[in-house]
Order: C-alpha cells, then sequence, then structure tokens
C-alpha cells in the first residue's frame, strides 16, 4: 500500500502527519511526505523519502510583515494593510503548491492521499478515486458545521456561526471548481458538488481530543474526532550535559515557549518574562525554537535556553507549560499532565485558551500584544500555585492516554469509513 501526506504550514500543521506517516512506515506502506522544504532533515531523519513545498511560503509566515502582523503592532490600517500584502503573496505561491500536488498525485497514484485542509485539492482528486482520500485537521472549526463557534474560532451566536461556515466552505468550493478547470479539464465538477464531497462523503479525521472538542451530533458519519496522536521525537536525540544537570538541580520547573509563531519583538517579550522568572525565583526552561523568544544577555540561574527540544521527552519532566497555544502543543502539554499558560498569537490559539481556562487546566490566557510584566506576573504564579490546575491536569492525562489508540487509527486508514 502507498500513501502520500500532503501538509504545509507551521509545525503544529505538520506533526500530526509526521505521527501519521510514523504509523503507516511501521505497517510497511510506502508512504511520501509531501511538506514545506524546511522539514525535509525531520522526514528524513525518520526514514521517510520527501518531497518539498517552496520555502517561500513559510518564509513568508516568518517575514518581517507576519511578525508585525501576529504580534498586533500598529494600527489596524496597517495591519490591514500588511494582510493585503501577505495575501497577494501567499495567492502566487497557492498556484505553484496546486500544481505541484496535482503533478505528485497523478505521478504516484496512491491507494491513500491523507491530507491537510490547506491543501485541500486533494479533495477534488478524492472526487474522482472514491474513499482514497482523508482530510487530517488539527483544528476542529475547519470544514464541518459548529453552532457554538464559527470558521474562526469565536462565537457569534447559532446563526452567525453556521453562517460562517456556508460562506468559508462556498468560497473554498468556487476555487476548487477554478482548480479542478486548469489541471483536471473540469469532468462534470460542479460547485455544489465539491461542497457535497466535503462535507457529507469525505473522510475527514479531526486530530483533538473529544475531552476537549467533544464531537459535534450533527456531523456526518465520515467526521470522527479521533484524538491526539504523537509521533517519538526522540529516536535520534539525547540531552546534553548541561540540560540534563540543570533538570537534577531543579523541581518544578516551567518550560515556555512559543512554538513556531514569531512576533515583533521576541527580546523584549523575552525580557519580560525572564524578569518575571527571576523575580519570583521560578525555574523554567526557554525554547527559542523558530524565534517567538530569544536567549538574552546577563545569566540567571534559574533559567536556561534551548532550541526544538522533543516535547515528548521534557514534557513527563516539567510542571507547567506557557506556550503559544497551538493544537499540538495544547494536547501534548495535557498528555503529560501539565497545565498551561496560553499567550495566544492567532486564530485558533484564541479558542484553545479560552478551552484551557473553561476546563480549570491553567489561568485564563494573556494576547502576544498585551503581553507586560504585572499581568505576566500574576498569570504565572496563578499557574504554579494553584494546585486545582495540576490536579485536573493529571485527571484529563489519564483519560487522554487510553484516547491514543493507534490500531484503531489505522483501521480507519485502511478502511477509510
Amino acid at each position: 500500500m502507498k500513501a502520500v501526506l500532503f501538509s504545509i504550514g507551521t509545525r503544529g500543521d505538520i506533526e500530526p502527519f509526521l505521527a501519521i506517516a510514523q504509523l503507516l512506515n511501521d505497517r510497511n506502506w510506502d508512504v511520501l511526505c509531501v511538506f514545506p522544504e524546511q522539514f525535509r532533515e525531520t522526514v528524513e531523519g525518520m526514514g521517510l523519502p520527501f518531497k518539498g513545498f517552496s520555502k517561500e511560503f513559510l518564509e513568508l509566515l516568518n517575514g518581517e510583515d507576519a511578525k508585525k502582523f501576529m504580534g498586533g503592532r500598529g494600527s489596524i490600517f496597517k495591519r490591514f494593510g500588511i494582510l493585503i500584502r501577505m495575501s497577494r503573496a501567499a495567492i502566487k505561491l497557492s498556484k505553484e503548491i496546486i500544481a505541484f500536488q496535482h503533478r505528485i498525485q497523478v505521478e504516484e497514484n496512491p491507494d491513500r492521499v491523507i491530507y491537510h485542509p490547506k491543501c485541500n485539492y486533494a479533495l477534488v482528486w478524492g472526487m474522482a478515486n472514491a474513499g482514497k482520500t482523508i482530510m487530517v485537521s488539527p483544528i476542529p472549526f475547519m470544514v464541518h458545521p459548529i453552532d457554538h463557534l464559527t470558521a474562526l474560532g469565536n462565537n457569534y451566536g447559532k446563526v452567525l456561526n453556521r453562517l460562517s461556515f456556508w460562506v468559508t466552505n462556498t468560497l473554498k468550493a468556487v476555487m476548487l471548481k477554478r482548480v479542478s478547470r486548469r489541471h483536471m479539464r473540469d469532468k462534470g465538477i460542479t460547485v455544489s458538488s465539491i461542497k457535497k464531497a466535503m462535507l457529507e462523503k469525505e473522510n475527514t479525521f479531526y486530530a483533538v481530543s473529544p475531552l476537549l472538542f467533544p464531537r459535534p451530533g450533527n456531523w456526518p458519519e465520515q467526521a470522527k474526532v479521533v484524538g491526539y496522536y504523537e509521533r517519538v521525537k526522540t529516536l535520534n536525540w539525547q540531552p546534553g550535559g548541561e540540560l540534563t544537570a540543570f533538570l537534577e538541580r531543579h523541581e518544578k520547573v516551567v518550560f515556555i515557549t512559543f512554538g513556531s509563531m514569531t512576533n515583533s519583538n521576541p527580546t523584549e517579550t523575552t525580557r519580560i518574562i525572564v524578569d518575571v522568572l527571576k523575580k519570583n525565583n521560578i525555574p523554567a526552561l526557554i525554547n527559542t525554537s523558530w524565534g517567538g523568544l530569544e536567549e538574552v544577555s546577563g545569566p540567571v540561574e534559574s533559567v536556561l535556553f534551548v532550541n526544538n527540544i522533543p516535547y515528548d521527552w521534557v514534557f513527563p519532566k516539567m510542571y507547567a507549560i506557557v506556550h503559544h497555544g497551538g493544537s499540538g502543543t495544547i494536547h501534548a502539554a495535557l498528555k503529560y499532565a501539565c497545565p498551561s499558560l496560553v499567550v495566544p498569537h492567532i486564530l485558533d490559539q484564541f479558542y484553545w485558551g479560552k478551552v484551557i481556562s473553561g476546563l480549570h487546566l491553567g489561568p485564563e490566557g494573556i494576547a502576544i500584544k498585551k503581553l507586560e510584566m504585572e499581568s505576566f506576573e500574576r498569570k504565572l504564579l496563578d499557574l504554579v500555585n494553584n494546585p486545582v490546575y495540576k490536579d485536573n491536569a493529571n485527571v484529563i492525562s489519564e483519560k487522554m492516554k487510553r484516547e491514543g489508540d493507534v490500531d484503531k487509527l489505522y483501521d480507519m486508514i485502511v478502511k477509510a469509513i
């Protein structure tokens, strides 16, 4: 059996597909990963073949415009102008990505195409190859209507929430209709047939925990909330002596990361965080990762800067996590019984922050553009001193560990119900 996996975006968009790739490879499938070029080393380090989308997409997300936009700096008019510039560049890149994706689907002719919603041209291929495509999303509000959420993750009431899904799904279908005409000579594909396939027929796995997002009862059978799965990230990784010694010296350590997120002033942001940690003598690991946080000068005995450390190794050793609120980090933290303080940057991260505070798994979050010393100190002290958060995280951790049944996930992929 052969599978092609398509995903694009930051690490949170890629990790669910790496977990599936690892699962299929262990079951002797031929697996081809097609992700942004920046993930080549990760995929090939897993012993899997790789083809890369252009680096330009992620460079667009990590450029100065993106930092200003996600940091919420400047007037609304300036940010709107930034969004327009980024959208124009993204449209051009999208055309190249779709052409590349089409060519691979035709050349490989796989038994399964497993794709992220950002690579939804695979839906059109699936309409001509029934049962061979599966959409996998780390975000629950990508396609199927939800009464209590819009397609952006906020809540304006049932009517407007449903309208938001109708609008976004219609726009997707119109785009896919145009794409199919260019690449597949439009074999009877219409906007309505695309929407019907998307909403009623396509196999869709939402890779989130039903404990955090219960499956809506009005969804079709093909739309499933399958739980959180992660790959083993420590196969080719060992901790350094400095990290090991730090963890031996300190207890109740907090891990701080913004994952793949960037912001307009990472030095200032990091300095605020370090000053609060130093003032309150809270030991912490700060993950600089893709540049949302930076190593700052001036030694602090209770702070150690790390880079791209595997979460499945470090989270079991942590007391709590301060992070951006990406779906993968939310789930990983809870899997290892860590409460969270969420510092959301964009879109779904605000939703996950509300989930965490609503379930008393951490304090109410702070948007990155509002991060300042007084409020961060208050929230951080609440995170590490309120035992309710840790107790609740321990309870949900035990339940989440029973969700990740890889045999069940594999059967769903094979059967593509």
